[in-house]
């Protein structure tokens, strides 16, 4: 898991018992809201590296890597094994976080929060006693009481103007960018039926060019109905999100959403009970239905895209795709099952190696481009043989006039073999040479023309895969020379805003971009060139990013 740059309350501490590592742990939230600890071990089984967020009373997140294996659990599988390791001796580096820290905590780790059972404190480590100050309070028999002075009337707050408050970390950026931000949220919220806006809060971390936000929402609703607050809790969400674009356009820094709390009524609704990051779509990713596709909502348009590249480098071989299914499973991490039946003249072992090493390549560049792991499970391949086109077969000679001319033929052919090297000409190796050439450049061309046809679309479709921009259109032209294709390759894209929360607006250069455009461009080139053994070069490239 991930923590907010901190320095440890306490660093290398050997705990041998449950006992002193609650002792750590009051320490810790006795100085703020929360702890992260970080727990060294081992067992006769291996080594472990465990990381645990609490608040003040419950378990957040946890998460263990086993060293050895390099397998990670997580959620109620990580507790249990950090159960067993209480009566171990124990390496502990312990940080005490404050309201804000323990949020973006949260935020940072959303995943393994979501997989986190809210265990008791007490349940996991015994007692936990939170050390606070004790309150004196004086009696009449120790001294005369004094007459307190009078207190002032409090100021009455002005209706309809909600409380704006902006807290800095790590520079200053001007107010006046969120006092806009908060005016549109504020607008947009009183669209709600109900609903009334009393204070928005910002906890702004100013970085190099960008901005990392926690928003915090409080406001109350007429309505007390769960379902009402529930919804609109959600359009809350939805409007923070929206107009997060104004900070960029006001004082011209990126904001990335690393929070979002809405507080209708005194209740808090934390973000994965909005999102719900479990829903599956299931759907055609072609009109014609052949091209089926399963897999998490929030990811379908990436793996759209991936389903027609795949088909399509398929069918670039030579076979046709009658049906797909591509099943993904996974959150965090995918396993694709594909099930795909392909008429073809392969056999059914030819096919199916084909199709897993298109398959798995693909997936591979998809990973990166998700920043996820992504595997090939299992290749189901049904194929359907081809039938067989009636092709005209070599005329048979029944003439005997026909048989007559093609023997004359053969016979003078053999004669004018035979009087070239009696005369000592030599233009008959001329003549073979030239047969020779002729022949290598028909082998050759046979060879390029599948080529820049495959080569055309793989990077066409591979160029829609490009993160942050939207591809549009691309050239592509050859000239041959000799035994090399030289190519020559323009491109065009635009740029994506994209908002959302968490994260979802990140600063990334155009050259960045246009370098992955290129390592795409010149790696699909690389393979072309050596599945179908044509020296391929790159002769000109020109990349548009608008």
């Amino acid at each position: 898991m991930q923590l907010p740059d901190k320095v440890p309350l306490a660093e290398n501490v050997v705990v041998t018992t449950g006992g002193e590592l609650s002792k750590l742990i009051s320490e810790a939230l006795s100085k703020g809201k929360g702890a992260f600890l970080k727990i060294f071990s081992k067992d006769r089984a291996g080594k472990y590296y465990i990381t645990l967020l609490l608040d003040s009373s419950k378990v957040l997140a946890v998460e263990c890597l086993e060293v050895d294996s390099k397998t990670t659990l997580v959620g109620a599988e990580a507790i249990e094994k950090l159960k067993s390791l209480l009566s171990n001796p124990m390496v502990v580096d312990v940080y005490a976080l404050d309201e804000i820290e323990l949020k973006l905590s949260v935020a940072e780790n959303l995943d393994v929060y979501s997989e986190t059972p809210k265990v008791k404190i007490e349940e996991l480590f015994g007692p936990v006693h939170v050390k606070t100050k004790p309150r004196v309070t004086k009696t009449a028999t120790e001294q005369p009481a004094k007459p307190e002075p009078p207190k002032p009337a409090p100021q009455p707050k002005t209706e309809g103007k909600p409380e704006i408050t902006v807290n800095f970390t790590g520079g200053t950026l001007p107010e006046e960018a969120f006092k806009k931000y908060a005016e549109n949220i504020i607008k947009e919220a009183s669209r709600i039926r109900g609903v009334s806006i009393n204070r928005i809060e910002f906890d702004a971390n100013v970085g190099e060019g960008v901005v990392y936000l926690n928003v915090h929402v409080y406001g109350s609703s007429e309505s007390t109905d769960k379902r009402s607050l529930e919804i609109a809790e959600k359009r809350l969400f939805h409007i923070v999100s929206k107009h997060a674009p104004i900070i960029l356009r006001e004082a011209e820094y990126k904001p990335i959403l690393r929070d979002i709390s809405v507080v209708l009524n005194g209740e808090e609704v934390k973000p994965q009970q909005i999102v719900d990051k479990d829903k599956k779509k299931e759907g055609n990713v072609t009109q014609d239905g052949r091209i089926k596709l399963a897999v998490l909502e929030d990811v379908w348009p990436y793996f759209s895209n991936f389903a027609r590249t795949v088909v399509n480098e398929i069918e670039g071989t030579g076979m046709r795709v009658k049906r797909a299914y591509f099943d993904v499973k996974g959150r965090r991490e995918f396993e694709i099952n594909l099930a795909i039946a392909v008429e073809s003249e392969f056999d059914k072992a030819t096919a199916e190696r084909t199709i897993r090493t298109i398959l798995t390549r693909h997936a591979r560049e998809l990973g990166r481009s998700i920043g996820r792991y992504v595997s090939v499970r299992t290749v189901d391949v049904e194929t359907i043989s081809r039938a067989s086109v009636a092709k005209p077969s070599t005329p048979t000679v029944t003439s005997a006039k026909a048989a007559e001319i093609l023997a004359k033929k053969e016979l003078l052919e053999k004669e004018v073999e035979k009087l070239l090297k009696e005369a000592g000409i030599d233009e008959l190796a001329v003549l073979t040479e030239s047969k020779k050439k002729e022949a290598e450049q028909t082998l050759l061309k046979s060879r390029i023309e599948p080529a820049i046809e495959t080569l055309k679309s793989r990077i066409h479709a591979e160029l829609k895969l490009v993160p942050r921009v939207t591809f549009k259109w691309l050239k592509l032209n050859h000239e041959i020379q000799g035994s090399t294709v030289y190519v020559d390759i323009e491109a065009s894209f635009s740029k994506e805003n994209v908002g959302g929360l968490f994260g979802a607006y990140s600063g990334v250069s155009d050259d960045k971009i246009k370098r992955d455009i290129v390592e795409t461009i010149n790696r699909i080139i690389k393979e072309v060139s050596r599945e179908y053994g044509v020296a391929i070069n790159l002769r000109k490239l020109n990349v548009i990013l608008r």
